[in-house]
């Protein structure tokens, strides 16, 4: 049980950062939007997070239950509470109580979680935050493609996250990954010419 409670507490904690991390001061409330729904077609495209549910209607379901006393650590698993949260009732007078950016913000950190608990053994956390700084990059379609490569190896995971945020040197790595990208570009965007897909995976990488 001890470890149980552990493992969600880290969890908790995890999705909390990712929400900190992306959710800077002074960010519009559409940008605030686009990074959560880019969390959400993450979790969507890895199968965690229901296709019909949106991050604002989340957020506002988990608020709503958390004032009624429903929080992730009387679960057994991350995944039982989004469940609860997605079954919960919505009340539209109790809607009013919460801005769009609390909405928002909760809805992220449920993604988040879900996320982070499925693959507790990769840096999901980070992968996460890469997401959800650069929406214009990791598309609904994106996400899809790279969710189906994710559930069926999870190594895809660290291998995006440090082409991503420049940290992997190994020029073979780097050139599968690379590779992995570019047709996954071609596939979102079969329009775009051989030189365009790479220029914008090269685009993405941090310097």
């Amino acid at each position: 049980m001890g470890l149980i409670i552990g493992l969600l507490t880290a969890v908790i904690a995890a999705a909390t950062t990712v929400v900190k991390t992306l959710a800077v001061a002074g960010l519009a409330i559409q940008g605030l939007r686009e990074i959560g729904n880019s969390l959400m077609n993450l979790g969507k495209s890895l199968g965690l997070i229901k296709p019909e549910t949106q991050i604002e209607e989340l957020g506002d379901r988990a608020l709503q239950a958390e004032a009624d006393g429903i929080e992730p650590g009387q679960f057994s698993s991350y995944m039982d509470y989004l469940k609860k949260v997605e079954e919960y009732e919505l009340d539209a007078e109790r809607t009013l109580n919460f801005s769009e950016e609390e909405k928002l913000k909760k809805g992220m950190e449920l993604a988040a979680g879900v996320m982070v608990e499925e693959y507790k053994e990769f840096p999901m956390e980070e992968f996460c935050i890469a997401v959800g700084q650069n929406p214009e990059y990791f598309t609904s379609g994106k996400l899809q493609e790279m969710g189906r490569l994710i559930e069926k190896n999870a190594g895809y995971i660290p291998e995006i996250l440090h082409y991503v945020d420049g940290t992997e040197k190994d020029e073979q790595k780097l050139d599968s990954v690379i590779t992995t990208l570019t047709e996954i570009e071609k596939n979102t965007n079969p329009e775009l010419s051989d030189t365009d897909a790479l220029q914008a995976v090269l685009g993405v990488r941090k310097l």
